[in-house]
């Protein structure tokens, strides 16, 4: 396919992504409509907003590279695609357990939680780490983003970056959450309907199922732990808690919550993003395995895939698809993990707006006034974010931390303060600071005390990232209790779920 081509697909391709962000900023009157898109999605939207967090970069990209390094589950390397398999079932616990109520406090932003069940220095210190986290989080979508565009249209890495950006930002700016969901839609329906149209398609010229089945070594069938040891199955465990705990506290997940137009539509779509995600996995290590086999056939031109693997999926859309379906599927692929930077960027726009600035120094800022603040801060965190995409060649490692340290921190506050009346402030405090401390400490002992030694991954990773939401859990329930009398626990006010 000729770059000219598909450079000026994706430039029309993001042109209406910034068209639809213009027509969607009428809607906005306030907060509500730019932070939570009204509170007005029903199932259908809802459920597209969410399978838009899994179908970029990590289904199309990250997927391929791990099933056809390690399998479902490498019990040598301690790592494998259950990793995958966790992360879209982080959306049926946050279903089942976390959207409707969460939706029932009617909250503009996840920081918001904090503020309401443990007052405003625990609001203070989950914002911080929310901030930490989620910053680095659009830098490396941004650096996902850019990784394509710089292999498949030639451009520089800080072009891409640029654009990225700018687009990102625009539509974000303009739409609000209205722009991010109609854009998440449109993404999703062209990549669901390429993999369904590229599967059979890539499948049947790698010679059938058959032959698609026999080429996967035997040892990626493995699902579970071989072996039988302590260590292995701790690590398949660690694996699944990593995504699938962790990205319960997200914020850009449980936006999704917010702004559905009720608990039940928030719970049923998370529920049906679930079921979708484990299909598309499925599907996805089967197209992984019969585009190696066109590989090894000489089929396809192999050197970009052979520099990066992570560019199986669309270097086989390239070669394989007609020029407008291949240009749609593409763009779609790219702006997919444009829309998860988009996403992440107004999620935690929208906690530094409300629970920093607001909350904390503009107390009587009106909800316009939020909304035009959140406008600003939504530039600074994509400007933060390409500084670190360009600057900071460890934003992989740095993010991989970052969710772990979500899950040690975060995860029991949450959950206790859903589901456990005795927890309050005091405890939640405790339980971030121990969480953190077992998360970075621990790493740090073994690894040393550097940005790359706590933040990489090492042979005892799972310790650390079972230890942490472990360790937190233990000390709220310890300080909750023992501080009853001198931090009374704050009463959460649940509104009634329309039918």
């Amino acid at each position: 396919m000729h770059n000219t081509w598909l450079l000026v697909g994706i430039a029309i391709y993001f042109a209406a992504m910034v068209y639809i962000g213009y027509r969607m900023a009428a809607r906005n009157k306030g907060a509500e409509d730019f932070l939570v898109g009204g509170r007005s999605f029903g199932m259908f939207f809802n459920t597209g907003m969410l399978l838009a967090c899994w179908m970029g970069g990590a289904l199309i990209l990250g997927n391929p590279g791990t099933y056809l390094a390690f399998g479902f589950w490498d019990s040598a390397a301690n790592w494998g695609q259950i990793v995958g398999f966790g992360g879209s079932c982080c959306l049926l616990v946050a279903g089942l357990f976390y959207m409707r109520r969460l939706w029932q406090l009617k909250l503009l932003s996840l920081g918001d939680f904090f503020y309401l069940r443990y007052g405003r220095k625990t609001g203070v210190i989950s914002t911080v780490l929310m901030c930490f986290t989620f910053t680095i989080w659009v830098a490396v979508q941004v650096v996902s983003f850019a990784k394509v565009g710089t292999t498949l249209l030639g451009l520089s890495l800080s072009t891409c970056v640029v654009i990225s950006v700018v687009v990102i930002c625009t539509y974000t700016i303009l739409g609000g959450l209205y722009a991010v969901c109609f854009t998440d839609i449109v993404q999703v329906i062209i990549v669901f309907i390429g993999i369904l149209v590229l599967t059979p398609l890539t499948v049947s010229m790698a010679g059938g199922v058959g032959e698609v089945v026999a080429s996967v070594p035997e040892q990626h069938w493995n699902f579970f732990p071989t072996g039988g040891s302590v260590h292995g199955w701790l690590a398949w465990t660690a694996a699944w808690c990593t995504i699938g705990l962790g990205s319960v506290c997200s914020p850009d997940l449980l936006q999704r919550a917010f702004c559905a137009k009720s608990g039940k539509v928030a719970r049923n779509s998370a529920v049906m993003a679930w079921v979708i995600m484990i299909l598309l996995n499925v599907i996805m290590f089967f197209l992984s395995y019969a585009c190696i086999n066109l590989m090894n056939s000489g089929t396809i031109d192999t050197t970009m895939i052979e520099a990066d693997v992570e560019l199986l999926v669309p270097v086989i859309v390239q070669q394989l698809l007609p020029l407008p379906i291949a240009v749609l599927f593409i763009g779609a692929v790219l702006a997919a993990v444009m829309s998860a930077a988009a996403t992440a960027n107004i999620a935690l726009s929208g906690v530094i707006a409300k629970n920093l600035i607001k909350d904390i120094f503009v107390r009587d800022m009106s909800s316009r006034a939020l909304m035009q603040t959140t406008r600003v801060v939504i530039v600074i965190v994509g400007l933060i974010a390409s500084y670190i995409s360009i600057a900071l060649p460890s934003a992989f490692v740095l993010t991989s931390f970052g969710f772990d340290l979500i899950l040690s921190c975060l995860f029991m506050p949450l959950t206790l303060g859903l589901y456990w009346k005795k927890a309050n402030g005091y405890g939640a405090i405790a339980g971030m600071l121990t969480g953190a401390g077992v998360r970075i400490i621990g790493s740090g002992l073994v690894n040393g005390f550097s940005v790359m030694g706590i933040g990489s991954p090492t042979e005892i990773w799972y310790l650390f990232t079972l230890g942490g939401p472990l360790a937190s859990g233990v000390a709220m329930f310890i300080v909750s209790l023992l501080t009853q009398n001198v931090d009374k626990p704050i009463e959460l006010e649940l509104d009634e779920d329309p039918a």
